[in-house]
């Protein structure tokens, strides 16, 4: 049977030579990880164990996805002319509205003295593995001198394993971000990264990538309705700036208004200085057919506003972002499936974010370009 491999060796998988490398696990501190308060632990999740085990018979769908590694990001400066990427996932590619490299995969960007960080490689591998080794880099033959790299890990997966394989004789330094600030996302599927074609592009990745700046992804896939415990945990790690966007989970019911403020409550006790910035909800296709929809929409995003308004009286840094206006002109052609931002949607979603963070600056001083 003919498949589109017999005309475009493009999209073939590629033999590379991996004899004579050095595999290392991107937890070794010669690597910068980056995304996550438990790293310590087994696996890539963004929750602790502990933390995990409270949520569990609370949201048993939050603790879950929280053993995926959404956000993650290993940050490393070498010289090798091979780079190499071995993964063990805690499953395999079954998504029907995401690509497997989004799902499954990884990509790396290296840095580009005229354009800054750049695509350089996406992890391909075949479909019917729990793993893969793959090549990433491609400058053997070129001239041999340090660059710094970016690897994005899966957004939909639990990693269990990843090591990165260089020359025996490479040199290898972790690197961090040139700006202090330190962001949090509390959001749903949106903000973990469905249907992002790859991880870089997942627009928590884009935002941390544009602004050189620590971004965590706390998104929980259907399942972010902002139990208490929840502001617990993210007050605990007291980011500079905490984005809360929900309401596509948590405001199809009577939820949203039930855990708002113990939520605020238990998080703003613990880190009372954050910036908490509120989005109302991104505009889906539902939204030209389903007055139900709308007038629901409509409904949060005055509910939103009201408790943004309400914490701001008691003085705290909290603040409302309409997230109607996130996609421009036909807001329809921002989504890969009616509700979740295309790339095209991501970049937009990062672009807003941008905004508000800007917006936080002039009036916090908050260490941003």
């Amino acid at each position: 049977m003919k498949s589109v491999f017999d005309y475009d060796s493009n999209l073939t998988l590629r033999e590379a030579d991996a004899s004579r490398l050095v595999w290392r696990s991107v937890k070794e501190r010669a690597f910068g990880t980056y995304g996550s308060d438990a790293l310590h632990e087994e696996g890539f999740c963004r929750l602790t164990a502990k933390e995990r085990d409270v949520l569990r018979p609370l949201n048993d769908g939050e603790a879950w996805l929280a053993e995926q590694s959404a956000g993650i990001q290993v940050r490393f400066q070498t010289n090798s002319s091979r780079i190499f990427l071995r993964v063990k996932l805690n499953g395999r590619f079954n998504m029907t509205n995401m690509t497997q490299i989004g799902q499954c995969g990884a990509d790396l960007y290296v840095y580009d003295e005229q354009m800054g960080f750049v695509l350089h490689e996406v992890a391909r591998f075949a479909f019917d593995g729990d793993g893969y080794e793959v090549s990433l880099g491609h400058f053997a033959g070129q001239e041999r001198k340090e660059r710094q790299y970016i690897l994005y890990l899966p957004l939909y997966i639990a990693v269990k394993s990843c090591e990165i394989g260089l020359d025996e004789d490479a040199t290898l330094s972790p690197f961090g971000f040139s700006r202090s600030c330190r962001v949090a996302v509390y959001g749903t599927s949106i903000t973990q990264g469905c249907c992002a074609s790859r991880p870089g592009l997942a627009y928590t990745n884009i935002l941390s990538r544009k602004l050189d700046i620590a971004v965590e992804n706390y998104g929980f896939s259907g399942t972010a309705f902002m139990e208490r415990e929840m502001g617990t945990f993210l007050g605990k790690r007291a980011p500079d700036v905490l984005f809360v966007d929900v309401e596509p989970n948590a405001g199809v019911d009577e939820r949203l208004e039930q855990n708002a403020e113990g939520f605020l409550d238990e998080f703003l006790r613990r880190s009372p200085q954050t910036a908490v910035v509120i989005y109302s909800r991104v505009l889906f296709a539902m939204d030209r057919y389903d007055d139900y929809r709308v007038r629901l929409r409509e409904h949060y995003a005055a509910f939103l506003k009201r408790i943004a308004r309400a914490y701001a009286k008691k003085g705290y840094r909290v603040h409302f972002a309409d997230g109607s206006r996130v996609f421009p002109d036909n807001f329809t052609e921002y989504t890969c499936d009616g509700l979740h931002p295309s790339d095209a949607g991501m970049f937009c979603l990062a672009k807003s974010y941008c905004k508000q963070l800007m917006r936080l600056k002039k009036l916090y001083g908050l260490d941003l370009p």
